[in-house]
């Protein structure tokens, strides 16, 4: 049967207590994911025992009827055509955003309960809760506003801040804020960093602390947005001066979990990472006037006080803080505000992250952003010219956190028209590629050979482009400089230079030098005929064999893309296409090649040697003005030797020739092999088509197969299945400056539903538009939806206790569907 997956790139936008509707969002997103493990998991081949019955057997934290068995439903029903696996693996968040992205990533990446981030939400996100201790009002505290209060609360009320009359609960919230600490944050960001701890601490694993719900072979990103105040300087290479400095102040922290394909876990979001995932989520939502800024001493003092350790405070520093270190800053200075100051929609660092993944079978890629007021940023007709401090508002604090995310979506609708465009290249290509490699190996690809005969052909069939050297010239100079970079770049690092220093500059101008003296840098390069042999090459081509690790990535994710190409003639049964599962089988083996190149993403691979040749040519070097010198050079010669050794990219290249010939390889129907052989063999025509235009769209050497990233939008607006009289703003935390889900429970109740509600509606329809057109009427969706709301009204109903009249009216608008 086959398979496809479903990839998910979650994006949460910064809206302060609206991070509470985001939460509902997220209650459904987990669901979803879990249905789909239990749904794969019951596979023969994967599971083992009884199968599980509902969510609730195997999460006793969910209902005993819950909206992931009405999801697993719909997944079993397109099983019979179509094996859907769900996989989120990207999520980015800001602000409030990030509090929401720190807490799924949690849950999704050791399969843990988001039910105690429920609960702080509905208990804790409270105005007086929040509140510093040394900052809160006490009763005869600007007395003299007392009688202001109510006269404001009416003005609030009829200008729309509010929303609604204000009642006694309310009011005594907002007094005591009005009248808490002026010209200092009155809120206690060390109550916030208690609050993300606790409630991570809360969050208990389904079973094993080695569950996830990323399958293994997968990976999760998060990146959650910080503003780093003072900023760190980067310098900026110009004609004059050489070097300006600017400082940066957008900042990213990273998370990851890598589940190896052996089953083992490479988490940054297990215990000994809670309180760097708590300082991320206080940091990025340190919002100005609101909270004071964050500091890595805040956490440092809060797990004292607990006698807590930090085991993983290094590695978060050294990840996350490396380039500070860098530049002579330290990072434990660093005074960080909200992430929405400066990056409060980060759906580019989101897309960045996607071209990173890879999937293992046919795929389906959308970015979901999740964006709780999409329509605060429009314009009031005759709403006028604003006043003064409106004027200031907007242009400090309002254009800046609500600008429109057009350019964002803008370059990936340009990204996924030049995918297309690239794939059809591609096509109208393929019979001129394959003809070409048909007659430099003799027609043999279709018979009987071995690795050492597919070494053979790789290395000479480059060749064939020598005759046009204009093309063949500049595309192996490329391919040479880019090899060079490599090790200017293992160089750079070794002598711990900052990545674009005046000193790494330095080194670059050294090494391509030196690659013009040893000829390695030529003004052509013509192959030796009939090569066998890594060691017949010339100094160029042994140059990118042996160092030439970012080529050897894009041509085998091209191969990547070549298998996925031939799933849609599996689904079709097109004669001559092989089954999905020796595609799968194949895909998982040319991972792992490309895993393997993963080792030089740095230098740890270097031996102490190696480290200590590259300091002794390259350290301190830059004030004599004898260096280089001609001794120099030989002693680059034999530390290249001695790298290109402890590298050992030739062993790549035959680990990957290995692969593709084969059994598997050779076993499969002719059409299949061709493309497959085709696509590696004749790499170097589709990289002189292909390159440019990759660079052009940012696609860097990690970047996986093209694919394109589908967008789909999960707010109020868009989610139509639930209409109460007509009513479209039914998120009550937007009032008072989005502060309203601090005033009463009651409003974050509200919120919360309506995220739970939203995500269902959205989120089958995001699921329906995966099926394929011709067996879409066998998904009555709308029952679906309409089973699914009945059971969040259900589980929710003894829960939240403040919205009774709410809960009615919505069953009432269910029943009616």
């Amino acid at each position: 049967m086959k398979e496809k997956e479903l990839r998910l790139a979650v994006v949460f936008f910064g809206g302060v207590s609206l991070a509470i509707y985001q939460h509902g969002i997220n209650r459904e997103i987990l669901n979803l994911a879990r249905a789909s493990k239990i749904y794969h998991a019951d596979k023969p081949y994967e599971g083992q025992g009884k199968p599980v019955s509902s969510l609730h057997e195997r999460y006793p934290d969910e209902p005993e009827q819950s909206t992931g068995d009405v999801y697993r439903e719909f997944l079993e029903t397109l099983g019979k055509d179509v094996c859907l696996r769900v996989i989120v693996d990207v999520i980015a968040g800001s602000s409030a955003g990030g509090i929401n992205g720190v807490t799924l990533a949690t849950a999704l990446a050791h399969d843990r309960s988001l039910m105690p981030i429920t609960d702080m939400w509905l208990d804790d996100a409270d105005m007086l809760s929040l509140l510093a201790p040394e900052a809160k009002a006490h009763l005869w505290n600007k007395w003299y506003f007392w009688p202001l209060v109510h006269p404001l609360l009416t003005r609030l009320n009829r200008e729309g801040l509010l929303p609604g009359k204000a009642n006694a609960e309310m009011e005594k919230r907002i007094s005591v804020f009005l009248r808490s600490r002026w010209f200092k944050p009155p809120l206690d960001g060390r109550r916030l960093s208690t609050l993300m701890l606790d409630g991570l601490t809360a969050m208990k694993t389904s079973s094993s602390p080695w569950e996830s719900l990323l399958p293994q072979g997968a990976r999760l990103d998060l990146l959650v947005t910080v503003t780093d105040f003072r900023g760190i300087e980067q310098p900026i290479f110009i004609h004059d001066p050489a070097v300006a400095y600017e400082r940066e102040h957008r900042h990213l922290l990273r998370f990851s979990l890598d589940h190896r394909r052996t089953g083992h876990l490479l988490s940054d979001f297990d215990i000994d990472n809670f309180p760097s995932l708590a300082f991320a989520g206080r940091a990025t939502a340190s919002y100005p006037g609101a909270f004071p800024p964050a500091r890595i001493r805040e956490i440092d003092e809060l797990l004292a006080e607990r006698h807590m350790p930090w085991p993983a405070r290094a590695h978060f520093l050294d990840r996350n803080f490396r380039h500070y270190r860098e530049r002579g800053e330290n990072p434990e200075e660093a005074i960080l505000l909200d992430g929405s100051v400066l990056d409060n929609k980060p759906i580019t660092a989101c897309v960045e992250a996607i071209r990173t993944h890879c999937a293992f079978r046919e795929v389906d890629r959308r970015l979901v952003f999740i964006d709780p007021h999409p329509g605060i940023g429009r314009a009031v007709p005759g709403s006028g010219v604003p006043g003064f401090f409106a004027t200031l508002r907007g242009a400090l604090s309002d254009l800046p956190r609500h600008d429109p995310v057009y350019n964002e979506l803008a370059v990936i609708s340009r990204y996924n028209v030049q995918a297309r465009r690239l794939k059809a290249a591609i096509l109208n290509a393929r019979p001129i590629v394959a003809k070409l490699i048909a007659q430099a190996t003799e027609g043999r690809l279709r018979g009987d050979f071995t690795a050492d005969d597919l070494r053979h052909w790789r290395l000479s069939s480059i060749s064939l482009l020598s005759s046009t050297t204009i093309v063949y010239d500049v595309w192996m100079r490329s391919l040479v400089l880019e090899a060079l970079d490599f090790i200017v770049r293992i160089i750079v690092s070794a002598c711990q230079y900052t990545a674009n220093s005046p000193e790494a500059c330095q080194v670059q101008e050294v090494i391509e030098a030196w690659a013009r003296q040893q000829g390695v840098i030529a003004d052509s390069y013509a192959m030796p005929d009939n090569l066998y042999r890594n060691v017949d090459l010339p100094p160029f081509g042994k140059i990118i064999l042996d160092f030439g690790v970012i080529y050897k990535r894009r041509r085998l994710n091209f191969v990547l893309h070549e298998i996925n190409d031939l799933y849609p003639g599996v689904s079709s049964e097109q004669a001559g296409v092989a089954d999905s599962e020796s595609l799968d089988l194949l895909k998982i083996k040319i991972h792992k090649c490309i895993d393997e190149l993963s080792i030089f993403d740095d230098i740890d691979f270097l031996s102490r040697q190696a480290v200590a040749g590259c300091r002794e040519i390259f350290l301190e070097q830059g004030d004599d003005t004898t260096w280089p010198a001609p001794a120099t050079f030989e002693e680059i010669s034999r530390l290249v030797e001695r790298l290109a050794q402890e590298c050992d990219l030739a062993r790549t290249a035959d680990n990957a020739d290995a692969v593709l010939a084969s059994s598997l390889v050779l076993s499969l129907e002719e059409r299949s092999r061709d493309a497959i052989l085709t696509g590696y063999l004749g790499y170097f025509f589709w990289d002189i088509i292909l390159r440019p235009t990759m660079s052009a769209l940012s696609l860097d050497a990690d970047a996986g197969p093209i694919e394109e990233i589908l967008v789909d939008r999960i707010s109020p607006e868009d989610a139509s299945g639930i209409v109460l009289d007509e009513q479209k703003n039914v998120l009550l935390g937007r009032s008072f400056a989005s502060f309203g889900g601090f005033l009463d429970r009651s409003i974050r109740e509200n919120d919360y539903l309506w995220g739970r509600l939203h995500a269902v509606d959205r989120l089958f329809d995001i699921l329906l538009s995966t099926v394929p057109v011709s067996i879409r009427d066998n998904f009555a969706i709308d029952t679906l939806k309409k089973r699914a709301f009945e059971r969040v009204l259900e589980e929710e109903r003894q829960r939240l206790t403040s919205v009774p009249a709410l809960i009615a009216r919505i069953k009432a608008a269910i029943e009616h569907l």
